[in-house]
C-alpha cells in the first residue's frame, strides 16, 4: 500500500533524503543477498530477516508533539498570512485608484504602487522562507527524538532492518510490519508536547 505526503500547513510535508537511502541501501542489501554472494568490490551485507516499516508522516501528524507543533505553526502562519493579505488589498485599492489620475500624479503613484508591490513580494517570499525553517525545525526534532524510540523497538522486537515507509522508498510491505503505532504510542509517553 503506498502511502502519499500528507499536507502541511505550507504544503505537503517531504522526508529527507534519509528514507530514500536507508530504502536504497535495503534494496542493495536484497540484491545482493538474493544473489547468494556480494558482487565484487562490494563490502558484504548482513542477512537481513525481519524487517519493519515506519511511516514518519503519521508520526509527524499524530503524535501529541506533532499535533501541538503543527497548531502552533498553523496559528504563526494565519497570523503572517493576514498582515499579508491587508497589504495585498490596500496595493489593490490604490491600483483601482490609477484610473482616476493622470500625468506627474499618475506617474507617481505608479512608481509607488511599484515600490510598494516589491516590498510585498519580499514580505511574502521571507514569510514561506520563515515557515519552511520552522517547518524544518519541527520536523528534525521529530525525527531524532524518534531515532532512539525506533532502536529500542527494533530490539525488543528483535528486528535486523527498519525502514522509513515512504512511497518513494517501499513500494509493498505485509501487513504486520508497519510499527508506526507502537512508534507513536512510545512517542507520546517519553515525549508528551
Amino acid at each position: 500500500m503506498m502511502h502519499s505526503a500528507r499536507p502541511g500547513p505550507t504544503g505537503p510535508v517531504r522526508m529527507s533524503s534519509l528514507g530514500r537511502w536507508l530504502g536504497i541501501a535495503a534494496l542493495l542489501g536484497t540484491f545482493v543477498t538474493a544473489a547468494g554472494t556480494p558482487a565484487t568490490g562490494l563490502a558484504a551485507v548482513p542477512e537481513v530477516k525481519k524487517i519493519a516499516m515506519v511511516d514518519l508522516q503519521r508520526v509527524l501528524n499524530e503524535t501529541k508533539h506533532g499535533k501541538k507543533a503543527r497548531s502552533e505553526l498553523e496559528a504563526s502562519s494565519k497570523v503572517k498570512q493576514d498582515k499579508l493579505d491587508k497589504k495585498r488589498t490596500k496595493l489593490e485599492a490604490e491600483q483601482a485608484k490609477l484610473s482616476s489620475l493622470s500625468g506627474e500624479a499618475l506617474a507617481r503613484a505608479q512608481e509607488k504602487l511599484q515600490r510598494d508591490m516589491m516590498e510585498w513580494q519580499s514580505m511574502y517570499m521571507a514569510l514561506q522562507q520563515e515557515l519552511a525553517q520552522q517547518e524544518g525545525r519541527l520536523v528534525e526534532q521529530i525525527y531524532t527524538n524518534c531515532q532512539g524510540l525506533v532502536n529500542e523497538l527494533a530490539k525488543e522486537l528483535s528486528l535486523d532492518l527498519v525502514l522509513v515507509r515512504d512511497n518513494m522508498t517501499v513500494i509493498y510491505a505485509r501487513d504486520g510490519q508497519d510499527i508506526t503505532k507502537k512508534l507513536i504510542d512510545r512517542y507520546d509517553r517519553k515525549h508528551a508536547g
